[in-house]
C-alpha cells in the first residue's frame, strides 16, 4: 500500500545519506586509499584483479544487466504497438525504462564517468601509477573517458536490486523468495565488491553510485505511480502480452 508519508521519509533518507556520505568523504578521503588498500600488495599490485573467476562474474553481470535493460525498453515499445489489450500496464515498463536511461545509462555513464575526471584506484600514484588521487566530491582532470566517478556496476545493480524488490518481489512464491535472499541478493553485493576489490572502483564510487540511482528509483516510483502496479508483472502476463498481435 502507498504511503505518501513513508515515500518522502524514504527520499528525505536518501538526501540525508548523500550528504552525510559527501561530508564524511570531503573530510577523510584517504578512507577511499584506506579501503582499498586493503586489497592491494606491493609486490602483486591488485592481486585478485587476474582472477579468472572473479571476470567470469563481471561479465555475468555486465551482460546480464545490459541484456535485461535492453529487453526492459523493447518490451516498452512492444506494449505501445499492443494497445489497450495489454496484460502489463506501459507504466510498468515505463518506469523499468525511466530508471535504466535516467540512472545507470544517462546520469552514471553520459555524465559522471564521462566529465568528472576521477582516476581509478589503479592509476593513481598510491598504487602504482602516474595519476592524482582526487577526493569523490571534487571534479578532477586525471581522467578524460570511462573514470572511477561513480561505478557504473554498483549503479546498474543497485537499480536491478531495487526494481526487482518493487516488481518481482511481490509476484514470488516463498522457493523464489528465499532464492532472491540467499542467492541473488548475496551475488549482487560481491558483484559490487569485486570493483573495489580489483582495484578498479573506490569504496566512495560505490557508495555514491548506489545512492544516486536509488534516488532516481525513488523519484520515478511516485511519477509512474508504481504503487498500483506493484503485482501486474507477473509471468502469465508477460506471456501474454508476447504472444499478442500488434494493433
Amino acid at each position: 500500500m502507498y504511503s505518501g508519508t513513508s515515500w518522502r521519509r524514504t527520499g528525505w533518507a536518501l538526501i540525508i545519506a548523500i550528504g552525510v556520505f559527501s561530508l564524511v568523504f570531503l573530510a577523510a578521503p584517504e578512507i577511499d586509499i584506506w579501503f582499498s588498500a586493503l586489497f592491494f600488495d606491493e609486490a602483486d599490485g591488485f592481486k585478485h584483479r587476474p582472477d579468472p573467476l572473479f571476470h567470469v562474474i563481471r561479465m555475468i553481470f555486465m551482460y546480464g544487466l545490459w541484456t535485461g535493460a535492453l529487453l526492459i525498453v523493447i518490451m516498452f515499445f512492444r506494449s505501445l504497438s499492443i494497445g489497450e489489450r495489454r496484460e502489463v500496464p506501459l507504466r510498468t515498463w515505463g518506469f523499468l525504462s525511466a530508471v535504466f536511461l535516467v540512472g545507470p545509462l544517462g546520469l552514471v555513464n553520459g555524465i559522471l564517468k564521462t566529465f568528472w575526471g576521477r582516476a581509478r584506484p589503479e592509476e593513481i600514484e598510491f598504487f602504482g601509477g602516474s595519476s592524482t588521487f582526487s577526493p569523490p566530491m571534487v571534479i578532477s582532470d586525471q581522467c578524460e573517458v570511462n573514470c572511477s566517478f561513480v561505478s557504473g556496476e554498483s549503479s546498474a545493480i543497485t537499480t536491478a536490486i531495487l526494481v526487482y524488490a518493487i516488481v518481482i518481489w511481490p509476484n514470488l512464491n516463498r522457493v523464489w523468495r528465499r532464492i532472491s535472499l540467499y542467492f541473488l541478493l548475496p551475488m549482487s553485493i560481491l558483484g559490487i565488491a569485486l570493483r573495489i576489490i580489483t582495484g578498479r572502483h573506490f569504496l566512495s564510487d560505490a557508495i555514491f553510485g548506489a545512492l544516486y540511482c536509488a534516488l532516481i528509483v525513488w523519484f520515478f516510483y511516485a511519477v509512474f505511480r508504481m504503487y498500483e502496479h506493484r503485482h501486474d508483472l507477473t509471468w502469465k502476463r508477460f506471456r501474454k502480452d508476447l504472444s499478442k498481435p500488434q494493433s
